[in-house]
């Protein structure tokens, strides 16, 4: 009696089982699993890929098990006494397919459809009922699926709605990192499609608002890309001072970025591809964002830190301004100066527009006497000389090379001369007019009459003597 109520026991223990059986898919080794009497078999059927689990490559993409067209999923039951008679299916499409939502055949019974998956975290239930020891499902039509559970029995699935994925950001970089001059950037390995991501390389944060990544074929290298209309921002932790991307623009290519100075490849009739494709200079900022109005594709990104990348060898180059300045001022800046250089910052600007204006950097022999030629070959104009184009604190671009000319006759100053800066633009100005000082500074006016010169003639060269300090009659400083 006893051995007979064991068996009716377990007879029951196996109903229920059957109930509620559960398979799920986090693994590899999920292709082949057998539970309660069931197994469940994934496989490549005719199809020309077998069915592979995709681990997350970044930790938050999450991982998928993903199933190709001709694969298919076969569901047995071991027992001789018991039918499979309902199983529900969880799919979504996969992280790496823009491809429709696949289809799904059956061998016998019935299939209700849960819908069309539009995303990888769109679950859809595909409910199947008959009565047999055998069902065989195949993946057909073009696309992917994402398999995430089956249930067999009479229980209701439930759906695990995922937490939602946290792209990185700031906060995960490394505020400790040492760049290197430059720091590269690489193609992640992964792949998917028109959607927004963020990773980090080098201590670079990279963030797309909707791009695509993909891994090399052998018609094309892996590449990180920004869709048309959107933005693509690079971030550090340290001023970043130029940006050059090895990549491919759309034809017609055009973007603009949130500072520095933009350069890069364009043509209205085809794709262009370089190295450099788009170069920024000149960012002297820890982010740059990128506002992309054709598609562009980086197969490399150089982020520079100290020093300005070269700009784009096709791109265009910089403008030519001719300005006729109404307004001048020049500032002494005693901590910098020393004997025999004197040094001074000559302003240039227009009373329309006083927050536009060019900076002249420059140094003198003699004290408070500024007439003469100055430039950046020799060193009396320096690189610090900059034109602020802009209102913004960061909208400046500094000399690369320039040369200028003053006169002075009864108080009235000419000026004129070039700068040609780190943005490409050549910026042509001139000037006549008084001087103003820096008050605050300790001079109220350039011109002084209180300093006398004399001229005396030594060992064959006449030498100028003033306020103790003596000159040649190029200007330059003469020890005793």
């Amino acid at each position: 009696m006893k051995k007979y109520l064991s068996v009716i026991a377990s007879a029951l223990l196996t109903l229920s089982a059957w109930a509620q059986t559960e398979f799920t898919f986090t693994s590899a080794d999920d292709v082949i699993q057998e539970k309660d009497g069931i197994i469940v078999m994934l496989d490549k059927g005719a199809g020309s890929t077998a069915p592979a689990f995709k681990e997350s490559w970044d930790g938050v993409t999450p991982s998928d098990m993903r199933l190709y067209t001709g694969n298919t999923i076969t569901i047995n039951s071991e027992d001789a006494n018991i039918d499979l008679t309902r199983i529900q299916m969880v799919f979504a499409k996969t992280n790496a397919s823009n491809k429709a939502y696949a289809g799904l055949s059956y061998s016998t019974g019935q299939l209700a459809s849960g819908g069309d998956a539009t995303t990888a975290t769109d679950w859809k239930t595909d409910t199947w009922t008959g009565a047999t020891k055998q069902v065989v499902f195949t993946v057909t039509g073009q696309g992917q699926r994402q398999i995430k559970k089956i249930l067999i029995g009479d229980g209701e699935i439930t759906i695990d709605v995922p937490e939602e994925q946290k792209l990185p950001t700031e906060d995960d970089l490394d505020w400790n990192y040492y760049y290197f001059e430059p720091e590269t950037v690489h193609v992640q390995d992964t792949q998917f499609y028109h959607k927004e991501y963020a990773f980090i390389d080098g201590n670079i944060l990279v963030h797309c608002s909707q791009g695509s990544i993909l891994r090399a074929t052998k018609d094309e290298a892996a590449y990180f890309g920004c869709m048309a209309g959107e933005d693509l921002t690079f971030t550090a932790t340290d001023i970043i001072k130029g940006i050059s991307i090895k990549g491919n623009v759309r034809k017609d290519f055009s973007a603009t970025s949130s500072q520095g100075v933009l350069s890069y490849l364009s043509d209205p009739d085809m794709e262009q591809a370089g190295d450099p494709v788009l170069v920024i200079r000149e960012v002297n900022d820890m982010s740059v964002t990128i506002h992309c109005e054709k598609n562009l594709s980086c197969y490399e990104v150089k982020v520079y830190f100290e020093s300005n990348p070269d700009p784009v060898g096709n791109a265009k180059e910089g403008e030519t301004f001719f300005l006729d300045y109404d307004t001048a001022q020049l500032d002494f800046d005693a901590d910098e100066s020393e004997k025999n250089k004197y040094v001074y910052s000559l302003y240039l600007w227009d009373k329309t527009n006083e927050n536009i204006y060019l900076t002249l950097d420059i140094n003198t022999p003699v004290k408070d006497a500024i007439t003469g030629t100055y430039s950046t070959k020799e060193g009396n104009m320096t690189t610090e000389s900059f034109f602020q184009y802009g209102e913004d604190y960061s909208d400046y671009s500094y000399a690369t090379e320039g040369q200028m000319v003053i006169s002075e006759e009864n108080g009235v100053y000419s000026i004129s001369g070039y700068i040609t800066c780190e943005n490409l633009n050549t910026y042509n100005f001139t000037y006549s007019g008084r001087l103003t000082g820096n008050e605050e500074m300790g001079i109220a006016d350039v011109q002084r009459s209180d300093v006398h010169c004399k001229k005396v003639l030594r060992d064959d060269r006449i030498i100028i003597i003033r306020e103790g300090a003596m000159f040649d009659t190029l200007g330059r400083g003469v020890k005793e």
